[in-house]
């Protein structure tokens, strides 16, 4: 078995940063409908501000990938 991946596994940058983006959004969402205690209001922000960057570097490697 070689370890090398297959060609039809290659994801480009661009999409990886955008699922972490997406699934960092999503998180924030979940935490802020918690409770509503401070530290989960802090972590929905966290999760916001990470999304928004990863969000960030997905616009920027899809530029570089054209």
């Amino acid at each position: 078995m070689s370890s090398e991946p297959e060609e039809s596994a290659n994801i480009s940058p661009a999409v990886r940063w955008g699922l972490g983006a997406v699934l960092f959004g999503l998180l924030a969402v979940s935490i802020g409908s918690a409770t509503g205690e401070w530290w989960t209001i802090v972590g929905a922000i966290a999760c916001g501000v990470c999304a928004c960057l990863f969000g960030a570097r997905a616009i920027l490697a899809a530029r570089q990938s054209r």
